[in-house]
C-alpha cells in the first residue's frame, strides 16, 4: 500500500509530546520541514495570525508515486534473505538499489535507503548489555591511550598504559615511548608493585601485542606472564568497548586531567612524576556514587586479591648483536657504543623497557638508556679514549663529542680544539670520578675565572669529593683499675 501522507492533527499532536521536530518526522516518515511547517501554521491560527491551515486556493501538483508496493517488497524479501549472512556480508541499501535499477525500474537511491532504515528500525533487534555488579579484587581492566607531550621542545605522541579497578575504582597510569610487549609487561609489574596484589581477572582489548586474533587466543609468552602472577587473562569482542568501559573511560579522564593543564616539561622524567602526582589527587579525591575514595576502596578490596610472587619478575630479551668498525651496535633502527676495551666481533645484550645493556658473559661492560625513533646513537666518550690517544686530531668533528655535556663541549671548543691530547687528559678524570664531578668542577672554575687546565681541574675535583672516613675501632672492654679510698680518709680527717 502506498504510504499516505499523515494528517495535520497527528503532526501536532506527536510534536506536543516530543517536543522535536527530528523525532516526529521519523516516527511519521516525512520531512522535518513539514513538520515544522504545520506546526508553526496551526500555532499561527491560534494566535489569530491567520484563518486558515490550508489555502483553499492552493494549486497541489503531486508526484508520482515511485516506491510502489512491488518495489517495497523486493526490497523487503533482499533484507530478509541477507539476515543469515554475517553483519559485515549482509546486503545494503545500495546494492539493492542497483539491482532494482538494473532490472529496469525507476527508483531513487535515497528512496530506497530510507526504506532500508524504516525496515530495520522495525526488524532488527536492539542490542543491549548486561549491567554488571563489580566485586572486591576480582577485576582490573588494561588499555593503551595516546597523549601529545612537548618534551625540550620537541612535540610527539607518548603512549599512556592506564590500569582501573572498577570496584574501587583505583586508577594507575604509566608513560612509554612505545607499546611492545616489554611495554605492558611492565606497566604490570609496575601496577602489582603499587598495589601490592594481583586481581583474579585482567580484561584487555584484542591488541596485537598481547592477543593473536587469527588464532583466536593470547600469546604464549604472555599466557606465561599471567601464570607466574597468577591471574586470568581474558579478551574482549571485537568492537565492544562496553565490556570494558570503565577503563575506556579512565584514558580520557587521566590524559584531560593530568594532561590538559600541562603538557610541557623539560624531560620525560619529570612528565612521568606530574602524571605520578595527579594520579595521586585523582585517587584520593572523592567518587560520585561511591562510599569510600579510591585508596580507601583499594585497601578494602587488596584482601580479596593474590598476593604478589615471591621472586620479581624478569622483564628482559637477551639477543646478540654485531659490533660495527665504529664500534656500535644495532638495536631497534638505532646505535649504541660498545667499549674500545671489548675485543670480540660479537657481543651479548640484555634489552629491557628502559636500558641497554651490554655483557661480556655475566659481567655487565656498559649500559645504555633505550633510544626512541630510528636512527639515533647512543654513545659514550670514554668509549673511544684509547682511539682519540692515537687519532687525536678526529676529535674534533666526531660525533660522539655531541653527545657529551655542553659544559664540556664548551671545555674542548673554546680552550683545546687544537691541542685534544690534553684534553684527553682531563676527561681521564672521569674514570676517577664520573661526569657530574667534572661538570661541577668547570661551573666553579668559570665562576672563579681561572683557567680550566688539568691540575686546576683536579683541585677543584678533589675540593668537592668527602673525604674517607677514618676508620675507628672502639675495643669491646675496657680495663678499669680499682681506686684507692684511703687518700679521701686522710682529707677528712685533716
Amino acid at each position: 500500500m502506498v504510504k499516505q501522507m499523515p494528517d495535520i492533527e497527528r503532526i501536532v499532536s506527536l510534536y506536543e509530546l516530543y517536543k522535536s521536530y527530528k523525532r516526529v518526522a521519523k516516527e511519521l516518515r516525512i520531512s522535518r520541514n513539514t513538520v515544522r511547517k504545520y506546526v508553526h501554521r496551526v500555532d499561527d491560527v491560534h494566535k489569530g495570525k491567520t484563518e486558515k491551515i490550508l489555502p483553499t486556493d492552493r494549486n497541489i501538483q503531486r508526484t508520482r508515486h515511485i516506491l510502489t508496493d512491488t518495489i517495497r517488497e523486493k526490497i523487503h524479501q533482499y533484507l530478509e534473505s541477507s539476515l543469515q549472512n554475517r553483519t559485515k556480508q549482509r546486503i545494503t541499501a545500495k546494492r539493492i538499489w542497483e539491482i532494482l535499477i538494473k532490472n529496469g525500474e525507476t527508483i531513487g537511491y535515497t528512496t530506497v535507503k530510507e526504506e532500508v532504515i524504516w525496515w530495520n528500525d522495525h526488524h532488527t533487534l536492539r542490542e543491549i548489555s548486561i549491567l554488571q555488579e563489580h566485586q572486591k579484587g576480582i577485576r582490573a581492566e588494561f588499555d593503551w591511550g595516546a597523549v601529545f607531550l612537548r618534551i625540550k621542545g620537541i612535540c610527539r605522541k607518548y603512549s599512556l598504559a592506564v590500569f582501573v579497578l572498577p570496584f574501587s575504582l583505583y586508577r594507575f597510569a604509566r608513560l612509554y615511548y612505545r607499546e611492545t610487549r616489554y611495554e605492558v609487561i611492565d606497566a604490570h609489574v609496575e601496577f602489582f608493585n603499587e598495589i601490592q596484589a594481583v586481581p583474579e581477572t585482567i580484561f584487555y582489548d584484542r591488541m596485537s601485542t598481547v592477543y593473536d586474533s587469527r588464532k583466536q587466543k593470547f600469546h604464549d609468552t604472555f599466557l606465561e606472564f599471567s601464570l607466574y602472577f597468577g591471574y586470568e587473562a581474558c579478551a574482549c569482542n571485537v568492537a565492544s568497548p562496553q565490556e570494558k568501559g570503565t577503563d575506556e573511560e579512565s584514558v580520557g579522564y587521566i590524559r584531560r586531567l593530568a594532561f590538559g593543564e600541562r603538557s610541557e616539561f623539560d624531560s620525560f622524567e619529570e612528565a612521568e612524576e606530574w602524571l605520578k602526582k595527579c594520579l595521586f589527587e585523582i585517587n584520593s579525591h572523592p567518587v560520585y556514587r561511591r562510599p569510600d575514595v579510591p585508596n580507601e576502596g583499594l585497601v578494602k578490596e587488596r584482601p580479596d586479591m593474590r598476593p604478589l610472587p615471591t621472586l620479581e619478575y624478569s622483564n628482559y630479551e637477551l639477543n646478540q648483536a654485531v659490533i660495527s668498525k665504529y664500534s656500535l651496535v644495532k638495536c631497534d633502527a638505532n646505535h649504541y657504543s660498545v667499549p674500545e676495551t671489548y675485543c670480540t666481533r660479537r657481543i651479548s645484550y640484555k634489552k629491557t623497557v628502559s636500558h641497554l645493556i651490554l655483557l661480556d658473559g655475566d659481567d655487565v661492560i656498559a649500559t645504555h638508556r633505550r633510544l626512541s625513533g630510528k636512527d639515533q646513537y647512543s654513545m659514550d666518550i670514554m668509549h673511544y679514549i684509547r682511539t682519540f690517544q692515537k687519532k687525536p686530531g678526529a676529535l674534533k668533528y666526531s660525533k660522539v663529542l655531541t653527545q657529551v655535556d655542553e659544559q664540556i663541549q664548551d671545555l674542548f671548543n673554546r680552550y683545546y680544539a687544537d691541542n685534544p691530547k690534553d684534553f684527553l687528559t682531563i676527561l681521564d678524570l672521569v674514570r676517577e670520578t664520573s661526569v657530574e664531578s667534572l661538570c661541577d668542577a668547570l661551573k666553579r672554575l668559570k665562576e672563579c675565572n681561572l683557567h680550566p687546565d688539568y691540575n686546576t681541574i683536579r683541585f677543584f675535583i678533589q675540593q668537592t669529593m668527602e673525604p674517607p672516613a677514618e676508620p675507628f675501632e672502639a675495643p669491646a672492654e675496657f680495663a678499669v683499675t680499682e681506686p684507692d679510698l684511703t687518700y679521701y680518709d686522710i682529707l677528712m680527717v685533716a
